[in-house]
């Protein structure tokens, strides 16, 4: 268990301590760089800044891979965390960085270059199992709510990254991520002002996913927001406080309220 996987593995699980706190927040803001560097680097920058977003975004990708591999390494089954959702996407959102060094012409594409805005789903990995963000307890509306807000920015980056991966290069309305982020509002929102849209039939598939999407789960979370009202009855049975409205029954033991 000296293994540097196996002790930083340790430090990512560990959130009753200040070193796996801070170790947390330290790589939630490092994600926020990494994206904004990939975000930056679909727009027009002279060679030696260019240069420098890439060696900023390799530099990370080395760092965020040594994550992944701690993760595998504390673990309990390696397996079963390789083989879960947010594992596939941190490994698949970490190769265009690592390639577009290693082979330049792979990593410089402009879709596969896009699969880097998977790492957005990091943000729906901040620990709201039981009712916790990190170490502060939530209500049930309060977590209903952050599930909210991250569905929609997921959705939304998600979408302009591979929209933006599809269009450009093909489609002049879509220079930058930027273009593509704006075409997302005004599409999955339904506003649809038609000044921009995307002309390939993956374009248009996609649009019509994410548009399936946002308007399906969306509104599920927001009626399950206003469904998770709590009252303040202790269960005399257990202690339990938590209940919904409309409880009868203790959920945590069965007790009659």
């Amino acid at each position: 268990m000296n293994r540097p996987t196996a002790r930083f593995g340790r430090l990512l699980y560990d959130l009753d301590s200040r070193a796996g706190r801070y170790t947390s927040y330290i790589l939630y803001v490092l994600n926020v760089v990494f994206l904004l560097l990939y975000i930056a680097a679909t727009y027009r920058f002279s060679e030696p800044y260019r240069t420098q977003i890439l060696v900023a975004e390799f530099s990370l990708a080395l760092l965020f891979l040594f994550e992944y591999l701690s993760r595998l390494d504390h673990a309990d089954s390696t397996l079963t965390e390789a083989k879960s959702l947010y594992s596939i996407a941190d490994l698949l959102a970490i190769l265009p960085a690592l390639l577009i060094v290693v082979t330049p012409v792979v990593g410089q594409l402009a879709f596969f270059r896009s699969v880097q805005v998977l790492r957005v789903l990091r943000f729906t990995r901040l620990g709201l199992e039981d009712d916790l963000f990190f170490n502060y307890e939530l209500t049930s509306k309060q977590v209903v709510v952050a599930e909210l807000l991250m569905l929609i920015f997921v959705i939304l980056n998600l979408h302009a990254g591979v929209i933006y991966g599809l269009e450009s290069g093909v489609n002049g309305e879509f220079s930058n991520y930027g273009d593509a982020l704006y075409y997302s509002v005004v599409a999955l929102t339904t506003t649809g002002f038609g000044n921009v849209v995307p002309i390939t039939a993956a374009g248009k598939l996609a649009t019509s996913v994410g548009l399936i999407a946002a308007v399906t789960l969306v509104p599920w979370l927001v009626v399950r927001a206003r469904n998770t009202d709590e009252i303040d009855v202790r269960c005399n049975r257990c202690g339990n406080t938590k209940h919904y409205t409309d409880a009868n029954y203790c959920w945590r033991c069965g007790e009659r309220l």
